[in-house]
């Protein structure tokens, strides 16, 4: 026989269970909820020479409370192929294994020098791709991000055909113009990547356009 004081203690102990299952039910619920958002892009994108969540995306998704898988390479651009020996299109065809809710893109100064009829084709090609397999996805796409000099006439050509092709599959595109521009101080020594304090920088400008853009991105809110 369970004495009253044994009973009473077991009850304390099923009560003690029952919330901790609730509030890790409600604490799985919140995690399960957050928008799963993969980015595609370079190595501005990735955070070269810096720790992963430093990069602009890690810092918009920890603000953003989304759940990010940050795909973008060294080198890598819609033509050009990176290090990892991967276009665009390669993160794009991994992005949609992901199904992930948000895409985040962004053009690349690594596809400076290609040739624009061949760099068009494929910068439609590969956001196209993602919404034939993606059709519910939201696919934002960011202007290319130069350094702290007077950004090449290509790289506008670039930004273009992005938004271009963003326009035809519905996405947004989100034109952050250059915040680096005349702020050598935010660039590491290679004079092409970001620092830490850059990437902050571009993160507060891609959250700046978020917040602006988030009726047409977020129906109902900011996300």
């Amino acid at each position: 026989m369970i004495s009253r004081f044994s009973r009473g203690a077991l009850a304390t102990v099923f009560v003690a269970v029952a919330c901790l299952i609730a509030a890790t039910g409600v604490a799985y619920a919140a995690v399960a909820t957050r928008p799963v958002v993969v980015a595609i892009g370079d190595s501005i994108m990735e955070g070269h020479g810096l720790s992963p969540n430093q990069a602009w995306a890690a810092t918009v998704a920890k603000e953003r409370g989304w759940q990010l898988t940050n795909l973008a390479t060294d080198g890598s651009g819609f033509l050009k192929t990176g290090n990892a020996d991967d276009i665009f299109a390669d993160q794009a065809e991994a992005a949609i294994t992901l199904k992930p809710s948000i895409i985040l893109l962004a053009g690349s100064s690594n596809d400076v020098g290609e040739p624009d009829a061949a760099l068009d084709k494929a910068t439609l090609a590969t956001i196209a791709s993602i919404r034939a397999a993606l059709p519910d996805v939201q696919i934002i796409a960011i202007s290319a991000i130069w350094g702290a000099t007077t950004e090449p006439a290509q790289l506008n050509d670039i930004d273009h055909q992005v938004e271009a092709a963003i326009a035809q599959v519905g996405g947004v595109y989100l034109n952050i113009g250059q915040p680096l521009a005349g702020r050598p101080e935010l660039m590491q020594s290679d004079a092409v990547h970001p620092t830490a304090a850059g990437q902050r920088v571009l993160a507060a400008s891609v959250s700046a356009a978020l917040n602006v853009q988030r009726g047409a991105l977020y129906p109902g809110g900011r996300r």
